[in-house]
């Protein structure tokens, strides 16, 4: 399920029935958690607006601020917005399950449940899947040094183009 923290723990014996809010902040320190995450650096408010009733917990989570990226055409850090709503739902049942993606099953014997892998995974989902400097206003904050590699790198491949045994590969798509 993630790592535990306090934090973001929501302990369901200290919800009133009806609505409860909360505020957290994902930040550089929360995002050092992922060892792995392609974000390593950010500042994010997450509102969560959860409502409870007698066997079900229903999550609503505004997420705003924006986070640094690599570009995925010149690889220059550029900050991107995030502004996002995400929401589920926890009921209480028999045994957990965690394999519908909108609807979470706790066994009834558990006490809290962790926010932490839930905000981190949507973060991710709120950015484009294509990061880059294109929606950014001029000058753009591309490294002119890595995109000319590039482009000398796609000159240069096309000058090999002209290899017969690349024309023989062509036809196989034909």
């Amino acid at each position: 399920m993630g790592l535990k923290t306090n934090t973001y723990l929501i302990e369901f014996n200290k919800l009133q029935h009806g609505l409860n809010e909360y505020e957290f902040g994902i930040n550089d320190e929360f995002l050092s958690d992922f060892e792995f995450s392609p974000i390593k650096s950010g500042d994010v408010k997450a509102e969560v607006a959860i409502t409870k009733s007698e066997n079900v917990l229903e999550f609503e989570v505004h997420l705003e601020g924006s986070v640094l990226v690599p570009c995925d055409t010149c690889l220059t850090e550029i900050n991107l917005p995030v502004d996002e709503y995400f929401d589920f739902l926890i009921k209480m049942s028999e045994e957990n399950n965690f394999d519908d993606p909108e609807i979470i099953y706790l066994n009834r014997n558990e006490i809290s449940y962790d926010l932490k892998q839930f905000l981190y995974e949507s973060v991710l989902l709120s950015l484009p899947n294509v990061k880059n400097c294109d929606g950014f206003e001029e000058p753009k904050p591309c490294d002119q040094t890595v995109l000319n590699r590039i482009q000398s790198q796609v000159d240069d491949n096309e000058e090999d183009s002209d290899d017969p045994r690349w024309e023989k590969l062509k036809d196989i798509l034909k």
